[in-house]
């Protein structure tokens, strides 16, 4: 299976479990030998998108992480 790698990239997903209609996991850019994890579907995608547009998939998580946290503060505080 590694030896057919995408000409884009090619990403190992490893679903781990399932909480609050989402996917908890790992994921693997093969290309790049680089693992994080994702908490959510829409992280993981966000974080194929942005290794794929050049940026770095621990960058894309730690943007995520600080935007949910003004999103949930700004929303408690109204």
């Amino acid at each position: 299976m590694l030896k057919n790698n995408g000409e884009q990239g090619t990403f190992i997903i490893r679903v781990e479990q399932r909480q609050h209609s989402s996917w908890q996991g790992r994921v693997t850019w093969v290309e790049e030998g680089k693992t994080e994890n994702f908490r959510s579907a829409l992280e993981l995608l966000k974080m194929i998108d942005g290794a794929l547009d050049g940026r770095d998939i621990k960058e894309d998580a730690e943007e995520e992480n600080q935007e949910r946290a003004v999103w949930r503060t700004k929303n408690f505080e109204d």
